[in-house]
């Protein structure tokens, strides 16, 4: 009985090792997070179109796009080759997204946006394909608005670069993904704050720039301010910069969307 269970707290002792792993580690490969997608959903619906919306909603069941806005995330679990969908990884010292270079076999986030909006403005594919199609979209739009998204293919955009914050060690993607923000409220509130921000002007300015525009925004923020960790510390001014930076992705990536939905949805 004795040695039953020592050996009981022997496995006990290491299942609790490995959930503190898992826990700490949890967020370092997911892209902005459930958060940050759900927020890019809920700033979207604001900029839909009526007639939009109440498509999405009949034809492809989509009450809220915030509830799908995870689903590609889901379903990366079970589908490995889907994993670069999600991102661009750009050679080090290179300023700019390059399609031959850096988007080899189209397995990368800014040939995919192109290749689901295609197929979601396809009204003569199966009904189901373009859902799966408009549920990418809402993802991917999203994910190349995240600076370390478009990050260095040396160490992984971030993946690989250890910082402590608030008492654990965690990736510098990470951070970037939602890390540094401080969620307060719900999510819709945040989301509410944010879309109020936002200027006419602004909104028909950046619904004039491309996939191409929005990756090299990225990659741009990513060299200029992600990447300028100095000391291995992240200093107060970082922080509030990289705030800054990802409550602007997060809205430019919501009115962005909304306006690829518009402008595919009302043509086809």
């Amino acid at each position: 009985m004795v040695r039953n269970w020592k050996r009981f707290g022997v496995w006990f002792q290491l299942w609790l090792v490995l959930l503190v792993l898992l826990v700490t580690n949890v967020h370092d490969s997911v892209a902005w997070g459930p958060q940050g997608h759900r927020v890019v959903g809920f700033i979207s619906e604001s900029h839909l179109q009526p007639m939009v919306k109440k498509l999405i909603l009949e034809k492809f069941n989509i009450n809220s796009l915030a509830d799908v806005a995870t689903w590609a995330d889901e379903v990366r679990k079970k589908r490995k080759e889907e994993k670069p969908w999600h991102y661009t990884n750009i050679a080090e010292g290179q300023w700019t997204y390059d399609a031959a270079r850096d988007c080899p076999g189209r397995s990368c986030v800014t040939a995919q946006i192109q290749k689901f909006s295609d197929i979601l403005g396809d009204a003569s594919a199966p009904l189901q394909q373009r859902k799966d199609a408009l549920k990418y979209l809402v993802h991917f739009v999203g994910d190349v608005h995240q600076p370390l998204h478009l990050g260095n293919k040396k160490d992984r955009g971030g993946g690989k670069i250890r910082l402590p914050y608030k008492g654990k060690m965690v990736s510098l993607h990470y951070l970037w993904d939602g890390g540094l923000i401080n969620w307060q409220g719900s999510l819709l509130k945040y989301a509410t704050r944010l879309n109020g921000r936002v200027l006419e002007g602004e909104t028909s300015r950046w619904n004039l720039s491309t996939v191409s525009d929005w990756a090299n925004e990225s990659r741009s923020m990513a060299l200029k301010s992600a990447y300028k960790v100095e000391n291995n510390s992240l200093s107060k001014a970082y922080i509030e910069r990289g705030r800054e930076i990802i409550d602007l992705r997060l809205t430019q990536a919501g009115v962005r969307l909304a306006h690829l939905l518009n402008t595919i949805l009302t043509t086809k």
